[in-house]
């Protein structure tokens, strides 16, 4: 035997001497076993092998910027993976132990041989921190601050693995992913070719070949049968003929304002870049502290976080509320018959056919996605998403998401669909006493506002629910934000209610209510105002942690009403004529085009921001200019796959309302 075999021998020897003896209680595989030995032999040779230094040096390092968040360590998630040992009986496997040190918890990454568990990762490293210093297949863990700290391991280590299982479920929505996207590229192929054999086959207009009306007799017959095989072709692979044409058209529908598309538009790209910052936020930046001193304290970063929280969401209530009373109203007029049961429940089935064939398409594109991506170091949030959906894509299905804990929903941004469609619910009783009793739709309208009201102040004031920074120091009062007030429907209603209320006064009051610039300007300056103090007061009421004011519940609970109720003012007094330069940029033919892929593009951009997230192998560092690129480029990739997702999927799938016997196609959208 050569003396550095013998070495190794003997070093394997003692660590299994030593590892047996300071914990009898751990029980490790033989095959994890032999495999730590193995790979601790090969790092601690006199010629340390190649794999060996590999999976050594991508283990998490100490770094810098502690005091402004930087503490994840987490090494190099593709160094370790392309280790592998020259025998050939284990590859690096990434793993992450949460550690608490000096009161500081953070992540660090470690490399181990495949071959062992998590539990016996986490043994294994337990003994690591309080033994093993000297044969340690852990980097040292050095203090952060002081001489004499504590290291702890506070859960069991998650290691990146079983991303590639593919079961039923995932293999269904991979299926159904691709699906939509091959048919209707199929379908564009197959029509281009029959256009162009089509147009090969037509004669020169100077050529004269046998009898006029015999070739005219030709012409005709072979034009109707082209056109036959074409309309049968688009009717069911609709993307060349319709779809195109619709998404394109910078011309906005003559029964919708111009101005909503404006409206709608802007919205979409201030969730865009809330949700640029704060998903960021939440998976990999290494300056978070700074950030939450930064962005969330100072109402100049509004665009960072969607004001307050998401009023742009609040947005989109105010105009679903709008249209969901036209459309009904509409419906109405078209069936000539007073509101009944049945046409409530088609009203109800349209919009559920509107909203679910691209909702649940999501979800499948989600889960197919995530399950084939090679992640990084930054895996966790992307597994948890399918998981989530493996266990709860039903709720989703029945639109009933928005009652599931935020950590454990599926595509959990989803739930503002739950919400939009059960307040549809609330609408036909609204326009039925809109045609029948003023004086009971007044009544009932007071009601549902101040129930509403006074649900959200007791919540507030029960969990103690903060303002503008849901994340702050509470946890327990943050959850609550999520888990009890930002998602339910008692809560949210007031934005949507307001839109209804608009809808009906705007179409039962078709001459002009406005009668002079004075009036105009009033509201203007009414609107405006209340604007600023929504994003105002969400800074400066008090917010402390010894003491809650009953005036933050009171926020709490009409700020978003009072922001569509000025939103409100913006669409009534541009449908009036007084909408000045503002209803000029709202009405914008881009916007249009924007508009009509909103909701693919408001389904799919926070996808493409975690894929992004999760696709890294550092973290990010936060700065303006920083933030400032990735909102432009995942505003791209959003629009792309939305424009993509609308005329490959959801316009054709809504032609198919006809056939599922669908009365009315709603112009409402996202």
């Amino acid at each position: 035997m050569k003396s550095g075999e013998m070495v190794t021998y003997v070093f394997k020897v003692f660590l299994f001497s030593f590892l047996t003896s300071a914990s009898p209680a751990i029980n490790i595989t033989h095959e994890c076993w032999e495999d730590v030995t193995e790979f601790l032999s090969d790092l601690n040779a006199e010629k340390p092998k190649k794999y060996a230094i590999k999976m050594y040096d991508s283990v998490g390092k100490y770094s810098s910027n502690i005091l402004n968040g930087n503490v994840d360590r987490l090494g190099s998630y593709t160094e370790c993976i392309s280790a592998e040992a020259p025998s050939g009986r284990f590859r690096g496997q990434y793993c992450k132990l949460q550690l608490q040190q000096d009161r500081i918890d953070y992540s660090n990454g470690i490399c181990v041989p495949d071959s062992c568990h998590e539990e016996e990762i986490t043994a294994l490293a337990t003994l690591d921190i309080f033994k093993l210093k000297s044969t340690s297949f852990l980097l040292p863990f050095p203090s952060l601050f002081a001489l004499n700290s504590t290291i702890s391991i506070s859960t069991v280590a998650r290691c990146a693995k079983d991303f590639s299982t593919v079961d039923v479920f995932i293999g269904v929505c991979l299926f159904i992913s691709v699906f939509f996207i091959i048919l209707p590229a199929a379908g564009t192929i197959y029509s281009a070719v029959l256009w162009r054999k089509a147009k090969s086959n037509q004669l020169p207009s100077d050529a004269n070949y046998g009898s006029t009306s015999s070739m005219q007799k030709n012409t005709s017959k072979s034009k109707t049968e082209r056109t036959q095989t074409h309309e049968s072709i688009s009717g069911l692979l609709p993307l060349v003929d319709g779809s195109k044409q619709t998404v394109w058209l910078t011309q906005p529908s003559q029964e919708v304002s111009p101005a909503l598309n404006g409206l709608r538009a802007v919205s979409l790209l201030w969730i865009i870049s809330g949700h640029t910052s704060q998903m960021t936020a939440w998976q990999n930046l290494d300056n978070v502290l700074e950030w939450e001193a930064k962005v969330l304290k100072n109402p100049i970063y509004i665009f960072s976080r969607s004001g307050p929280f998401y009023l742009g969401v609040d947005t989109f209530f105010i105009i679903s509320g709008l249209l969901s009373s036209w459309s009904f109203l509409k419906m109405l007029n078209c069936s000539e018959k007073d509101i009944n049961f049945c046409i409530a429940l088609k009203y109800l089935w349209n919009r559920f056919l509107r909203l679910q064939p691209l909702h649940m398409y999501s979800v499948c594109l989600l889960v197919g996605l995530y399950s084939v991506t090679p992640w990084g170091a930054l895996w966790e949030f992307l597994k948890l998403e399918v998981d989530n959906c493996r266990r709860v894509w039903w709720t989703n299905l029945f639109l009933i998401n928005n009652f599931i804990a935020g950590p454990e929903s599926c595509n959990g941004w989803t739930w503002y669909l739950a919400n939009d469609f059960q307040f549809y619910f609330i609408t036909p009783p609204l326009v039925f006493l809109s045609t029948k009793s003023k004086y009971w739709l007044v009544i009932l309208g007071i009601f549902l506002f101040l129930a509403m009201f006074t649900v959200t102040a007791l919540l507030s004031l029960f969990y103690r629910l903060p303002v503008a920074n849901p994340q702050d120091m509470r946890q327990t009062s943050t959850e609550m934000y999520f888990l009890e007030y930002y998602s339910k429907p008692y809560c949210r209603y007031g934005p949507f209610l307001i839109g209804v209320f608009l809808g009906l006064f705007m179409y039962h009051h078709q001459a002009s209510v406005l009668r002079t610039k004075v009036q105009a300007s009033v509201g203007w300056l009414c609107a405006m105002f209340s604007m600023l103090m929504v994003v105002a007061l969400a800074y400066t009421l008090e917010d402390s942690l010894s003491f809650y004011s009953p005036l933050v519940a009171i926020y709490q609970a009409v700020h978003r009403t009072l922001w569509a109720t000025a939103v409100g003012w913006i669409i009534f007094a541009c449908e009036e004529g007084y909408g000045g330069f503002i209803n000029t940029m709202l009405s914008w033919g881009v916007w249009t085009v924007v508009a009509r892929i909103s909701y693919a593009c408001y389904l799919v951009h926070p996808m493409m921001i975690l894929l992004y997230n999760g696709l890294q192998e550092t973290l990010i560092h936060y700065s303006d200019i920083n933030m400032f690129y990735l909102f432009l480029g995942h505003c791209l990739m959003t629009f792309v796959l939305g424009l993509a997702l609308t005329v490959m999927v959801e316009i054709p799938l809504q032609k198919l309302k006809k056939p599922l016997g669908s009365m009315h196609r709603h112009g409402s959208r996202l």
